[in-house]
């Protein structure tokens, strides 16, 4: 309590200026309500139209087609997006399965050896093979247009995807 009060005593008020508000994202133009969707929305990766309308499937509860659009926005709080946002310290961003790894989305849900194999059950109970890509969102992809299958089973991987994920 005591710094605070010696900081207000340093702080020296002018009458010749005007107080502002500052928006930093865009400091000549200020806010705009353009400016912070496109900055909520965006990782700076374009989004595939099709990864959109299926992320919003009508199938899929609200709550898990939020937690999938998270996801490919990369905006989940795995650590290493915490430690980016200041929350966390850097040797804090160790893998949550204690592997040792640095936690971060692709990781998590495509290189951990313990989270991973989730995956491997849902291709056997398919009995499907694949190799894995090292991006979610490609993973995300290939996994829901697999070459040989109908196009009728899209909507019915799709489900699948999300309930995994």
């Amino acid at each position: 309590m005591r710094e605070c009060s010696d900081l207000l005593h340093n702080i020296v008020l002018q009458d010749d200026v005007n107080d502002t508000w500052r928006w930093l994202l865009d400091t000549s133009s200020g806010y705009t309500v353009k400016g912070a969707y496109t900055f909520i929305t965006t990782t700076g990766e374009p989004l595939n139209r099709s990864l959109v309308i299926d992320v919003w499937h009508k199938q899929i509860p609200s709550k898990v087609s939020l937690f999938a659009w998270r996801l490919f926005q990369k905006r989940l709080p795995t650590k290493d997006n915490l430690v980016h946002r200041r929350v966390i310290q850097p040797e804090n961003a160790v893998c949550a399965s204690g592997c040792g790894h640095q936690e971060t989305t692709n990781h998590l849900f495509l290189d951990c050896n313990i989270f991973n194999s989730l995956w491997y059950q849902v291709w056997q109970w398919l009995g499907i093979s694949s190799m894995m890509p090292s991006d979610i969102r490609h993973y995300y992809f290939q996994f829901t247009n697999m070459t040989g299958l109908p196009q009728v089973t899209h909507s019915f991987l799709i489900i699948i995807w999300f309930a995994s994920a």
